[in-house]
């Protein structure tokens, strides 16, 4: 592939990603529901389910590099849902936020957003800071709110020694192995998100300052009302709310139907999985739990069942340092499974 032919930008080539290799899943210490009969023993590398792209001749301007990868980009991810490059100029945080500003995409912020992670101004956040211990399931980001990204960028500024591989998931081909009953529910009922942050952060959850960015109640009241949450305050200072969404989206380009929640990443199982919480506690005393959108239960082992799909239609990326991995959100989840070692991902958000 050819990019901006005589232009002095870099040209980029069609690559395999690596040796193949296998990660396995089934019985995984620290990943909710892996006991279950539904998960993969395995998940195998991503091989050709995203393309490889690896640029020649980077010695250029950065404005010209941003260019050449904003056009690689825009025609691969309509038809591949995402991309993987490889041999670009990139060395630090410092120069993925250069490339993210050359590009030229609206940022999307994470205002509301569940993850673990240090809420930087740039354009670049911190991949998730959970527990390196913890593997977490494939998910779309902030499928459970309103807004959410079209595009999502990570960067690998340095790798894991062991472990750390980013699995990726195409949710269409998860939405095609559910049952149609169980698809029928959740496209009746839809999903509710129950969340309950105390004020601070701490381990294993983000507080409501972090998350909603301000120590200003009357401001985070604002939010809930204008959001259509119900919400109430903890004697303590902690924040509890809860609202219904769709199960599926449909994509903005193609119309598709889509499977776009969090309905197992938000379940309390998650935290009951967690070295870091009790595994007896109520459901509502969890960080976030989720149910029906009219607040009927769903069975914990249906929520298994369907992170166990999940991870059947997965693939694992196994990303090396300047690595740029780009996914449309809507279409491709995206986890982390655990690690050793020094591993440090940046991540960047676009509308």
């Amino acid at each position: 592939m050819d990019t901006r032919a005589g232009s002095g930008a870099p040209a980029f080539r069609l690559v395999e990603p690596g040796p193949p290799f296998t990660v396995p899943v089934r019985g995984r210490e620290f990943l909710a529901g892996s006991s279950h009969a539904n998960f993969p023993e395995t998940v195998p590398d991503v091989g050709a389910a995203l393309p490889t792209l690896a640029a020649d001749a980077t010695d250029c301007p950065p404005d010209v590099l941003a260019a050449a990868v904003r056009e690689v980009v825009d025609e691969t991810l309509p038809q591949a849902g995402g991309v993987l490059l490889r041999g670009l100029p990139l060395t630090d945080k410092a120069g993925f936020e250069g490339l993210i500003g050359g590009l030229g995409y609206d940022r999307a912020g994470y205002e509301g957003g569940i993850a673990v992670r240090k809420q930087d101004s740039g354009a670049a956040l911190n991949a998730s800071q959970e527990d390196r211990r913890i593997t977490l399931s494939p998910h779309n980001e902030m499928a459970y709110l309103p807004t959410y990204p079209r595009k999502i960028f990570f960067f690998c500024e340095s790798e894991a020694t062991r472990g750390g591989e980013v699995p990726v998931n195409d949710i269409r081909e998860t939405a095609g192995v559910l049952p149609d009953d169980v698809k029928d529910a959740f496209r009746e009922k839809g999903v509710r998100y129950h969340r309950n942050l105390a004020k601070e952060s701490g381990n294993g959850e983000m507080g409501w300052v972090d998350t909603f960015r301000t120590e200003d109640r009357a401001a985070v009241e604002e939010h809930m009302v204008a959001s259509g949450y119900e919400f109430a305050w903890d004697e303590d200072e902690g924040l509890r709310y809860h609202y219904a969404r769709g199960a599926f989206t449909a994509h903005p380009d193609t119309g598709e139907e889509l499977w776009f929640n969090q309905v197992t990443e938000l379940h309390c199982s998650y935290w009951r999985a967690h070295p870091g919480f009790p595994p007896d506690l109520p459901d509502e005393a969890y960080p976030a739990t989720t149910t029906y959108g009219d607040g009927s239960p769903i069975d914990e082992d249906l929520i298994s069942y369907l992170r166990g799909a999940l991870w059947t239609t997965s693939r694992a990326v196994r990303m090396r340092r300047g690595d740029v991995l780009v996914l449309d959100n809507q279409v491709f989840q995206h986890g982390r499974f655990s690690f050793e070692g020094p591993r440090r991902h940046f991540v960047s958000l676009a509308r």
